[in-house]
């Protein structure tokens, strides 16, 4: 039996950069910030957010990876977030390239008042109102939403499957050839 160290080297190399590749996956930094939801612009998948912590709002890339819930997981499109509402947010990337992979649409502290204990003083009142409806998902929003969620699950598995066959294929002919 006669073995061709080349095409073993070939194989294990093969094998290396497939390792090396998911941990270079692995080793992404996901920062979480929290803020208000300022807008979004449908057209540029763009997210703009307010946080405490800087001076100018915070533009974060919103992909089809992008995942959007709620505090309790369920999926929530992000046109239907209101200008305001409390967020955390994961996301990768520095400086003005901020992508988010998660974002948490957060409810409203409750403002607790306290008992007046003195006479209040006369104060005028804004008549500006503002209403906000709600309305639940449609089965083609909701469907969206779970393929949105699922997607990268999706792409990592065909790459998994697509490396294991090149690996197959490699020590097949690494056999073949030593026969």
């Amino acid at each position: 039996m006669k073995i061709d160290i080349t095409k073993i080297g070939v194989a294990l190399l093969a094998v290396g950069i497939c390792t090396t590749e998911l941990r270079a996956q692995a080793t992404t930094t996901v920062t979480t910030t929290k803020g208000a939801f300022t807008e979004y612009v449908p057209g540029s998948e763009t997210m703009v957010v307010r946080t405490e912590t800087s001076s100018a709002p915070l533009r974060y890339v919103v992909s089809k990876q992008t995942t959007i819930v709620d505090e309790s997981g369920a999926p929530v499109a992000i046109e239907r977030i209101s200008p305001g509402s409390p967020l955390s947010i994961q996301y990768t990337g520095t400086g003005e390239h901020l992508v988010a992979s998660r974002i948490v649409v957060q409810r409203p502290a409750e403002v607790i008042t306290e008992p007046v204990t003195t006479a209040p003083v006369a104060t005028q009142q804004d008549t500006t109102t503002s209403t906000t409806t709600t309305r639940a998902l449609t089965h083609d929003e909701k469907h969206a939403l779970k393929e949105q969620r699922e997607h990268p699950k999706r792409e990592l598995k065909k790459q998994i499957e697509k490396e294991k066959d090149a690996l197959d294929k490699a020590k097949d002919k690494v056999e073949d050839d030593g026969d």
